[in-house]
């Protein structure tokens, strides 16, 4: 029973953790946005190559790149 929980438990915290964030431009309409995913679609490029794992740590990035401003 303990190691049931302390593998659900380690599963939950593992979630958490494996976050990662990513600095997008859509190509037609040249908005700048952050997703948790890679882009699927050609629609969309990835501005920094970078993964972020704090969404604050993106968000900072992003003001830096002058076509998103």
């Amino acid at each position: 029973m303990r190691i049931a929980i302390a593998a659900a438990m380690l599963a939950a915290s593992c979630g958490a953790a494996a976050a990662e964030f990513y600095v997008l431009q859509n190509t037609e309409t040249k908005q700048c946005f952050i997703e948790q995913q890679l882009p699927d679609s050609g629609d969309k490029q990835v501005l920094l190559n970078n993964k972020f794992m704090e969404r604050a740590d993106a968000e900072a990035a992003m003001k830096d790149v002058p076509i998103c401003n």
